[in-house]
């Protein structure tokens, strides 16, 4: 009796810097170890926020509006990828409980700019012993050239998963009529 061949699956990729000797093997580990890392990352900013008493949405945004003086609610949905009905719903919530706060934008009295409190100062000099030694262990392998190149990849690989999302968006609606 004979053996039933192995079949393989198919391939996932089909640009060649992306498969090592035909396969795409090291592609899926690569997508399997950034996923696992999103998922460290993700409890990380999940544990950050339960230390200050917020979601995992809200520590994105006060982090974000804490590195400026005052940012519009568009900004700040678009730098973290989610829509803007979504920030200023969880927007509100800090505002609601003195974290951030609310104001018209100087320039532009359209925009609603959000801005930080003396209550998120606060927060943010409780979080910051925590942040530093867990971010140090996340990032314990970069030196200062590779972290550099680190940020400027994560950056591009940001603008292409947007223009994936929009594809597949479009593939799914193609399959859906089909």
């Amino acid at each position: 009796m004979a053996c039933p061949r192995k079949r393989n699956p198919p391939l996932t990729v089909s640009r060649p810097p992306l498969q090592s000797r035909g396969s795409d093997a090291e592609f899926r580990g690569l997508i399997h170890d950034l996923i696992a890392y999103g998922h460290k990352l993700d409890a990380c900013r999940d544990a950050f926020a339960a230390i200050a008493g917020i979601s995992g949405a809200q520590y994105e945004i006060l982090m974000l509006v804490s590195r400026a003086d005052g940012l519009p609610v568009g900004e700040v949905a678009a730098r973290l990828h989610r829509s803007g009905a979504f920030i200023t719903i969880e927007a509100n919530k800090l505002v609601a409980r003195g974290i951030l706060d609310k104001a018209s934008d100087p320039a532009d009295g359209r925009r609603v700019l959000l801005k930080n409190t003396s209550r998120s100062f606060e927060l943010l000099e409780r979080l910051a012993p925590y942040q530093r030694r867990v971010n140090d262990v996340l990032f314990e392998f970069l030196d200062a050239k590779r972290f550099r190149e680190l940020r400027a990849l994560a950056a591009q690989l940001v603008g292409c998963g947007d223009r994936a999302v929009a594809m597949l968006e479009l593939l799914l609606h193609e399959a859906q009529a089909a």
